[in-house]
């Protein structure tokens, strides 16, 4: 499993089979995007492009909400 953000209140991971895995530290849950979903590329590829922290927890908001 790779770690593609990780901050005080967000964590994102991408798994092979599972996909993308973004899990917020304050509560409990999460959400799970599988690799056949149509959006999935492009959310690998803003958190891997994220300039700072700040961006990457914007993504696992957005993805959270």
């Amino acid at each position: 499993m790779k770690t593609l953000h990780t901050s005080q209140h967000y964590a994102a991971y991408q798994h092979p089979v599972a996909g993308l895995i973004v899990q917020s530290t304050r509560k409990a849950g999460g959400v799970r995007l599988t690799p056949y979903h149509p959006q999935y590329e492009n959310y690998v590829d803003a958190f891997e492009t994220a300039i700072d922290s700040f961006e990457g927890d914007a993504l696992c908001r957005a993805l959270l909400n």
